[in-house]
């Protein structure tokens, strides 16, 4: 008696699933019926069927006896739920699967997207659409096209693969893989993608837009073009409603041009691409076709000039290095335009072995390296005796500098060494002449105009060319006191000595 009973309590669990899963397609209207061969029904005329939570019409039908399989042809509309519309002209149906095969002019419609295409199957029961021979899908915002996708109707995602085309009101993309969010507007990259705005295109692999307000932000492989700017970081984010893009990490700006990079950690373009900026162990570099100028600041900046041209800043404990050139300063401007580099707030500059001072300092620029250049007010240039040239004490060596100070000083330099050297106004000189390898005592001189010329850094010859006045006194008569000018500074200390340095406090 118990084992009767426990069946026919398995069989009133057991039933209901078995009849909702061989639920049957019902047909509620047609003008016309009738038998064909092998016992398929023929429905003919506004057919109207039902199965589930879906509606159907058609123009006519095949119905395949104990198979609840039917296909529909003409003016196909199936309504689900009465929210989701499926239209075609031809459609297949298995109501045991639920699976439905839509094709020809097919449009598939919610509250939120429109979608058509000649091919589409769609899975009622997981409400999952998928087409497979390219579909376009709107909204009220945007347009996307692919080759294959799938909408996820109860999840409100679409999926998209292969030849990805989306239109946004601020961007075009063209991506290998995306998925969108219908509800929120939202767009994730999965896959190569390439972004085309109206001054900026961008590229990256991974990361997200979120077309309602305009956001975006990329983590793989992220490149951005602007004007002639080419640029790459670890993380993009872009905010086309103020127009301010963000850059983390590993960030390269080069400058197509003008053969300039710019390197940091964090930067900033602003709206309309007029100003940007970069922090966080900035580095600029002018690259050379010998050696490069490679200069850092707390800040490296561009903007614009009145005449659109770019100008370039470093700030602040600014320094740079190459070969045969380096320099500290506050602050550095260069208008890209008059290739000319201006060094600000007590700048100090090596070249060739010499140090040079003045209240400030301007380089001129060919081919991004510099060819000569400017010390203006209280300009003073000073050259330490070579000690291994000449049999000094240890105590000498430590104290002899040649020494040129002047109102405004010119400097000439050619393949990279500084050959020529002009004083303009109140000229001073000290320095230490030798006769075939031997010093033979400090000579001070005064003259208005004073011409330097060196060779293998050193100093070969001096000219006073204006009202020259000077005494040559041994080094035994020489007090320590006369042996510098006043306003004589060495500060060999601040010189960087190799590329890593001018990052070094």
């Amino acid at each position: 008696m118990v084992k009767y009973l426990l069946l026919f309590l398995i069989s009133l669990n057991v039933l209901p699933i078995i009849a909702q899963e061989k639920a049957v397609i019902d047909i509620k209207h047609s003008d016309e019926g009738r038998l064909a061969k092998n016992g398929v029904y023929r429905l003919i005329g506004n057919v109207k069927l039902e199965h589930k939570n879906m509606v159907m019409t058609c123009d006519s039908l095949y119905q395949y006896r104990d198979s609840n399989y039917i296909e529909a042809f003409g003016r196909v509309h199936a309504i689900q739920n009465d929210t989701l519309h499926l239209w075609g002209d031809f459609l297949t149906y298995n109501g045991n699967t639920e699976q439905a095969k839509v094709r020809n002019h097919v449009i598939m419609q919610d509250p939120r997207i429109t979608l058509t295409t000649d091919y589409l199957d769609y899975d009622a029961a997981n409400r999952i659409g998928y087409y497979f021979n390219k579909g376009t899908i709107r909204d009220s915002i945007n347009t996307l096209i692919s080759d294959i996708g799938y909408y996820y109707v109860s999840l409100n995602e679409m999926f998209f693969k292969d030849s990805v085309k989306v239109y946004t009101p601020d961007y075009t993309m063209f991506s290998d893989t995306l998925k969108y969010q219908t509800e929120t507007k939202f767009i994730t990259i999965l896959g190569p993608t390439h972004i085309y705005g109206d001054n900026r295109t961008l590229y990256s692999e991974n990361g997200w837009y979120n077309t309602l307000t305009s956001h975006a932000e990329l983590y793989k492989n992220n490149q951005i073009n602007y004007n002639n700017y080419q640029g790459k970081a670890d993380t993009l984010v872009v905010d086309s409603l103020t127009g301010t893009a963000l850059m983390y990490r590993n960030i390269h700006l080069y400058d197509t041009i003008n053969n300039i990079l710019i390197q940091g950690n964090y930067g900033e373009v602003l709206k309309n691409n007029d100003y940007a900026f970069i922090t966080r162990r900035a580095l600029l570099t002018l690259v050379g076709q010998t050696d490069s100028l490679f200069i850092h600041g707390d800040t490296l900046s561009v903007s614009k000039d009145t005449l659109n041209y770019n100008i370039m800043k470093a700030y602040h404990h600014t320094k740079f290095f190459s070969q045969e050139l380096q320099g500290v300063c506050d602050s550095m401007v260069f208008p890209v335009a008059d290739s000319t580099v201006y060094l600000y707030h007590s700048p100090i500059v090596w070249a060739s072995g010499n140090q040079m001072t003045a209240t400030d300092i301007d380089m001129h620029i060919r081919n991004n390296q510099v060819d000569r250049f400017r010390l203006n007010n209280k300009a003073m240039i000073v050259n330490q005796v070579d000690s291994t040239m000449y049999k000094l004490q240890p105590d000498q060596k430590e104290k002899m500098f040649n020494q040129i100070k002047g109102r405004n000083m010119t400097g000439i330099i050619r393949n990279n060494e500084l050959r020529t050297m002009v004083v303009d106004g109140n000229g001073e000189a000290i320095y230490y002449p030798d006769d075939k390898g031997v010093i033979i005592g400090l000579n001070r001189a005064t003259s208005s105009t004073i011409r330097i010329e060196l060779l293998d850094k050193k100093i070969q010859d001096i000219t006073f060319i204006n009202k020259p006045e000077g005494s040559l006194n041994p080094l035994f008569m020489v007090k320590p006191e006369e042996q510098q000018l006043k306003d004589f500074q060495w500060h060999i200390e601040l010189k960087p000595q190799t590329k890593e340095d001018i990052f070094r406090k």
